[in-house]
């Protein structure tokens, strides 16, 4: 049970004064009082006896008298004298007797008294009392003031510390007259705050450096202990461990939602061989929970902190980016190097092109197009324009024109280019049913670009359908997107296919279809991409496909130069 330290000493103080009191009156009276009436117990006995004495002197003397006066013919002598002494000791006996009652009553009245001394003397102590309980009140007030207060300012203000609160201070007087030592604690104890609360601001300042540090390595970082508790992480681990596993303390439940411990049969645990085999570095390949079907790669060692604290530092490596970055180096190289050869091939088509042109306006000019030689010539004319359009396509990969940004309007771009292939769709007796939007919609971008997706997705759908065959164009205009679909009523693509449609020179040419130099998928996805959109796919055998272009609308767009 708490009491305050200005209750124990007020409390103290009054229980000492009243036991002191007690043990002082009670010992007062048994000794001095008792003392007393014992001294007049005796004097009055004695006085008593005194009395008695001569009562009975007095009545013997009587007693006498009375029988000399019957007896007369009793001769004594000195008859004379004795008559005299027995008056004047009749007389000096009730003198007596006076003189000894007069002096009881004296002792009396004076032990009377006596006892009023006693009665003066407590009247005294409680006067005396009283001001000394005034005094131990002034006393526990001063207390109060120069300790007790002071004291619990203190302790109030060390437990709020305690709780947390570093902002308190205990309050103090701004210019005291005198200081003493409560007043310098008081002093100390606020700077020993002011100190603590700097020394703290400045570790959460170098936690949170440290932290961003962390944060800013790509590969998921984290500080694992021997509990297998997560010490630190960064914002790359937390994304590979997925919501869930951002708010697991165990490794082993963040990464693999188990409750306990991994098993070391079927799970490969750095920990576990770093503490058991004193390994100093250990290289395992792991799969998440939260996705089943990424590969990481995590390089784990041991740190020694302060010779106790054993901490392990796992570094944890997506291996599906580090393919996809391969995948884009080889496309880079390979793009690279297809500029390179088409720019030479287009020269010497383009020459060959001149020459050609030149022979048939020279020579055959006048000769009619029935003519055999000058069907074979233009057959390889057309054949020559046919490769030349390959280069000049592939060019398009990396193709930059940052003057080329414009308003484009979807619908009358593709009703453009419905135009330009309507005679090769009726000719295979494909079906092109276009949905335009009931409002203008407006993308940001180069025209003759976004004519070149639709054409190559048009054409890749004409190609891949039979006679009676439909292509449905859609434009629809959402909150924060343009989507444009291209719907086939064609073969479709194997799912195996779904992820290489894209890339360069890839070609599917199933069933004796008219096999493309695969670059006009690449060349879409690369303009689309340009115009800050996107390009999705789905597709099912025997059914059809559908790709989806997704552009962002002119009023959310910030232009991106093409």
């Amino acid at each position: 049970m708490f009491i305050s330290l200005n209750k124990k000493i007020i409390y103290s103080i009054t229980i000492f004064f009243f036991i002191t009191s007690i043990i002082f009156v009670s010992t007062f009276y048994m000794i001095y009082g008792n003392k007393i009436q014992e001294e007049q117990l005796i004097n009055i006995q004695r006085n008593q006896q005194y009395i008695n004495l001569l009562y009975k002197n007095v009545t013997l003397n009587k007693e006498l008298r009375h029988i000399l006066e019957q007896n007369k013919h009793l001769k004594i002598s000195n008859q004379g004298i004795l008559d005299n002494l027995s008056l004047q000791s009749e007389e000096n006996q009730e003198n007596l007797l006076k003189n000894e009652q007069k002096r009881i009553a004296e002792i009396n009245e004076s032990y009377d008294k006596r006892y009023n001394a006693i009665g003066e003397s407590i009247k005294i102590f409680g006067i005396s009392s009283i001001l000394i309980i005034l005094s131990i009140i002034l006393l526990t007030y001063l207390l109060a003031n120069w300790i007790l207060n002071p004291i619990n300012q203190i302790s109030q203000t060390a437990k709020q510390v305690s709780e947390g609160n570093l902002n308190i201070r205990i309050p103090k007087n701004k210019q005291p007259m005198f200081t003493d030592e409560l007043d310098i604690l008081i002093t100390i104890f606020n700077q020993m705050l002011d100190n603590l609360q700097h020394y703290i601001s400045e570790i959460k300042k170098q936690e949170h450096f440290l932290q961003a540090l962390v944060d800013s390595i790509p590969d998921g970082i984290r500080v694992i202990d021997k509990n297998y508790n997560i010490f630190l992480a960064n914002k790359a681990y937390h994304k590979q461990v997925g919501n869930i596993g951002k708010k697991c303390r165990k490794c082993y439940n963040a990464s693999h939602k188990r409750k306990e411990p991994c098993d070391i049969s079927s799970i490969h645990c750095p920990l576990h061989e770093i503490l058991n085999n004193q390994r100093s570095n250990i290289k395992v390949i792991q799969q998440f929970a939260c996705h089943p079907e990424k590969h990481l790669s995590i390089n784990a060692a041991p740190i020694q902190y302060d010779g106790e604290n054993l901490y392990i530092v796992e570094s944890i490596r997506d291996l599906s980016e580090d393919i996809n970055f391969s995948h884009q180096q080889k496309l880079s190289s390979l793009g690279f190097l297809s500029t390179s050869i088409a720019h030479e091939i287009k020269n010497h088509l383009g020459a060959l092109r001149m020459i050609l042109e030149r022979l048939l306006d020279k020579h055959y000019s006048d000769i009619p197009d029935d003519n055999e030689e000058k069907q074979q010539l233009l057959l390889i004319y057309n054949e020559l324009i046919s490769s030349i359009a390959v280069p000049e396509r592939l060019l398009k990969l990396s193709r930059t024109n940052e003057n080329a940004i414009q308003d484009v309007n979807c619908g009358d771009a593709i009703t453009d280019i419905l135009s330009l292939l309507d005679f090769e769709a009726k000719s295979k007796g494909i079906n092109i049913n276009f949905q335009p939007p009931e409002t203008p919609c407006l993308i940001s971008g180069n025209e003759a670009d976004f004519k070149m997706a639709a054409i190559n997705l048009t054409l890749n759908a004409i190609k891949a359908m039979d006679a009676n065959g439909t292509l449905t164009i859609k434009i629809e205009k959402k909150a924060q997107t343009v989507n444009i679909s291209f719907s086939d009523t064609g073969i479709g693509i194997p799912p195996e296919n779904i992820n290489r449609i894209f890339e360069p020179f890839f070609s599917d040419g199933r069933e004796n279809r008219q096999k493309g130099n695969g670059l006009g998928l690449s060349i879409t996805k690369t303009i689309v991409e340009n115009f800050g959109g996107s390009i999705n796919v789905e597709s099912r055998v025997g059914v059809g496909s559908c790709f989806t272009l997704s552009f962002p609308p002119i009023k959310n767009l910030a232009k991106k130069k093409l």
